[in-house]
């Protein structure tokens, strides 16, 4: 949590995981220690997450082969997901959301790699309009089936 997200940010959501703690203890000593090297990533996965409710989004990187966080971006811009791609010629493949503003990054910045959006986000709002819909119709629907 303090690699990618710092020592107070840190605390905050091991807060709400009721993991206690404090930003000293998330932090380690030498801070060089904790940050992972850089492997090749030849599929990566983006989404966006805000770090506080209502707050910024940030982008989170995944290597979707392993499934650890590669690294966190700043914002959610298309140039700033373009500027990283380009750091990593590697990248294949780019499982992402489907914002405007990853699909015009991974084009700028990884002209080489095919993306496929995912399916949750889509599936998951039908699911919630069928429920819905089955909601404001129930009386009907179970005298149908009676």
């Amino acid at each position: 949590m303090a690699l990618f997200l710092g020592g107070r940010a840190g605390v905050r959501l091991s807060e709400r995981m009721a993991i206690g703690t404090c930003k000293d203890t998330l932090l380690p000593a030498d801070p060089r220690a904790a940050v992972p090297p850089s492997d090749p990533v030849p599929l990566l996965g983006v989404d966006e997450f805000a770090v506080r409710r209502g707050r910024a989004c940030t982008t989170i990187l995944i290597d979707m082969s392993t499934h650890p966080p590669v690294d966190v971006l700043a914002d959610r811009a298309a140039s700033t997901f373009a500027s990283w791609l380009r750091d990593h010629p590697e990248v294949r493949m780019i499982c992402r959301v489907r914002a405007g503003s990853f699909r015009d990054g991974a084009q700028a910045g990884a002209p080489q790699a095919r993306q496929v959006a995912d399916a949750w986000h889509p599936l998951h709002n039908l699911a919630e309009a069928v429920e819905r819909v089955v909601g404001r119709h129930r009386a009907v629907l179970r005298k149908r089936l009676t």
